[in-house]
């Protein structure tokens, strides 16, 4: 499982992260293996919440006699200077005098 940090514009309107992964993969003689990357493709849909697992199946380490595993990443909100995220609802807090509230 790896993290995968988006800001609120992202998740507000969608983009494509490419994220690269370095895997072990089998050799040909299926004795020996590798290290080889590789780039993932993700298509990040509007309004994806905190928590969101993308699973990519059987993208792990390859092994002799063993099933590659999955690579599952998980989506973070990443800091905002002026909003905080609260579920489906964005949070700003301004400070303004007394007399431009009245």
């Amino acid at each position: 499982e790896r993290d995968l940090a988006l800001t609120l514009e992202e998740i507000y309107s969608g983009c494509i992260k490419k994220m690269k992964i370095s895997r072990r993969v089998m050799n040909d003689d299926g004795h020996t293996s590798s290290i080889r990357d590789k780039i993932l493709t993700i298509n990040v849909k509007k309004g994806w919440s905190s928590g969101t697992r993308i699973t990519f199946q059987k993208e792990g380490d390859q092994g002799p006699n063993s099933i590659p595993a999955d690579i599952v990443f998980i989506v973070k909100d990443k800091a905002h200077p002026l909003y905080k995220r609260k579920g489906a609802d964005l949070h700003y807090v301004a400070t303004i005098p007394l007399s431009k509230a009245l």
